[in-house]
C-alpha cells in the first residue's frame, strides 16, 4: 500500500500570533486571488533593501460575495498597506486584519477563529 503526500490546512493562532499587531506598506509585487487564502506578496522599503512580505487573508468567496474584493483589486505595483498579525515562524508573513487599497478603499477582515457576536431578535 502506497501513501500520498497529506496536506493540512494550519489553523490561525498556531501559526499568527492574535496578541500582536504589525501596519506594513509598500507595492504589489504579486496578487493571487484563489483558494483557500487570497495572497498578496509586498515589497517594503527598510533599511535593509527591500522585503518581501507575504499576506494571507481569507477566501475568494467572502471577499467576492461582500463586494470587497475581487481578482483585479490589486495589480503589480499598487501601493498598499496592511494592518495584520505576524506569523510565529516567519519574519515577513501577517494574516491581514485591515487593507487599504490603492483607491483609498479600506477592508476590514476578522480574526477567523473569533467568534461572531450573537444578535438579538428584536420584536
Amino acid at each position: 500500500m502506497m501513501a500520498g503526500t497529506s496536506l493540512a490546512h494550519h489553523g490561525f493562532t498556531n501559526h499568527f500570533d492574535p496578541d500582536r499587531e504589525r501596519m506594513i506598506s509598500g507595492s504589489v509585487a504579486e496578487f493571487r486571488f484563489a483558494n483557500p487564502h487570497v495572497l498578496i506578496y509586498v515589497d517594503v522599503e527598510s533599511d535593509d533593501g527591500v522585503e518581501r512580505w507575504k499576506v494571507e487573508m481569507g477566501g475568494t468567496s467572502g471577499l467576492l460575495s461582500s463586494g470587497r474584493m475581487s481578482n483585479d483589486s490589486l495589480k503589480p505595483g499598487d501601493p498598499v498597506e496592511v494592518t495584520g498579525h505576524p506569523s510565529r515562524h516567519t519574519d515577513f508573513e501577517l494574516r491581514a486584519n485591515r487593507v487599504i487599497l490603492p483607491d483609498g478603499r479600506e477592508i476590514t477582515l476578522r480574526n477567523p477563529y473569533e467568534p461572531v457576536p450573537f444578535l438579538q431578535r428584536q420584536e
